[in-house]
């Protein structure tokens, strides 16, 4: 009797363990879309305010910014990119055309949506 519980306690815990697996791969897939779509939202919100590419990326809310940049078209950039829904962090390596010393009001960083 102590036997069939063992393995009927195993074959509960695997079971468990099988089903968190399966779970867990299912919330990847759906957080790799949701991340996927943020960027694409993101790239449509930059496209109107540059003139040189800029790289984006997303991930769980959290948006890098790659290019290079004017400073002025940078600040626009980066007020952009916030005022996208689902953006929570935006960390900006974005390097501009300008001297070293006059970074502007948004450096090189990371800024925080409302």
């Amino acid at each position: 009797m102590k036997l069939l519980t063992v393995f009927a306690v195993a074959a509960l815990a695997a079971g468990v363990y099988h089903y968190r697996l399966q779970l867990g791969r299912s919330r990847e897939g759906r957080q790799g879309r949701s991340n996927e779509m943020l960027a694409e939202a993101v790239r449509s919100a930059v496209t109107e305010q540059v003139s040189r590419p800029v790289h984006v990326r997303c991930v769980r809310g959290i948006v890098t910014l790659r290019g290079t940049l004017p400073a002025v078209e940078r600040d626009l950039v980066l007020a952009a990119v916030l005022a996208v829904p689902g953006v929570i962090q935006v960390t900006n390596f974005l390097e501009t055309d300008e001297p070293v010393g006059d970074l502007g009001p948004m450096q090189s960083g990371i800024a925080t949506g409302p």
